[in-house]
């Protein structure tokens, strides 16, 4: 019998996620789903792969639930770098990491992390003027891309039968991660938001970078900025838009376990 795969789980307001710390074995696809299985597996929505990396506290490797890599993950990213803080002998206020397309540094706030997110680019990059089942549209990639709607009765949204048209729609060459956020009209800078994920191909508790696009959305529509309460079904959120943009949220181990190969 094969060694165990050794693995951690960590969750970032309920978009949840392996670890593996240097695996030995190789990845592939069908074993990332396996990993990712809610009934027969670990269940998470992800897998991430940390490694060694020269000039940074380490590189992560995204891979969705359907077994395919993808370049960026917030909410992974801060689970990452809750787990090098937590068996680090000596920590530290900021950790530097590196991504598939960048580099990103995850500074300590307020007893959590937040992410200084340096992927934001092609805003409005797409013609959105066909789209006209929601109030107001916006595309940007924040890492991945991310279309983002205005809605009306966003909780009554029925996610998997409306999210999959745009995610597929052929005016977006890799497929785009889909967004539905309403405005809080009793507080400020407050709104409440989901997201479809690509390669989870379904809604999660929340986006780390899909909060980041809603964020900018709401920059763009009506002019938001500093900080921005976003509330998820995996809890509250903030980004901060500045002179950078910064994400943080609550992150929750939630076991160490090993895996039979």
């Amino acid at each position: 019998m094969k060694t165990p795969l050794k693995f951690s789980k960590y969750s970032g307001n309920g978009n949840d996620f392996v670890i593996l710390d240097n695996p030995a074995v190789k990845l592939e696809p069908s074993l990332i789903s396996k990993l990712c299985d809610r009934h027969f597996g670990v269940g998470a929505d992800g897998v991430l792969v940390l490694q060694e990396e020269k000039d940074a506290d380490g590189r992560m490797r995204i891979y969705n639930a359907d077994g395919g890599e993808a370049e960026m993950c917030a909410n992974g990213l801060r689970c990452l770098v809750t787990y090098i803080d937590e068996k680090a002998q000596k920590k530290k206020d900021t950790y530097l990491i590196k991504t598939m397309n960048s580099q990103y540094r995850v500074t300590r706030e307020d007893g959590a992390f937040a992410i200084e997110m340096s992927e934001i680019k092609d805003k409005n990059l797409y013609d959105l003027s066909t789209f006209h089942e929601f109030d107001r549209s916006y595309f940007v990639n924040t890492g991945v891309p991310h279309l983002v709607f205005s809605a009306k009765k966003v909780k009554d949204l029925d996610l998997k039968a409306v999210a999959p048209r745009y995610r597929h729609h052929s005016i977006f060459p890799n497929g785009s991660n889909v967004s539905f956020l309403e405005v809080d009209e009793a507080q400020p800078q407050t709104a409440y938001v989901r997201t479809f994920e690509r390669g989870v191909e379904d809604e999660t508790h929340s986006c780390g970078t899909g909060l980041t696009a809603a964020a900018l959305a709401l920059n763009f529509w009506l002019d938001w900025k500093g900080k921005i309460t976003l509330r998820t079904l995996g809890g509250t959120q903030i980004v901060k838009l500045a002179e950078t943009v910064t994400y943080s949220g609550e992150v929750t181990l939630c076991f160490h376990g090993e895996f039979p190969l």
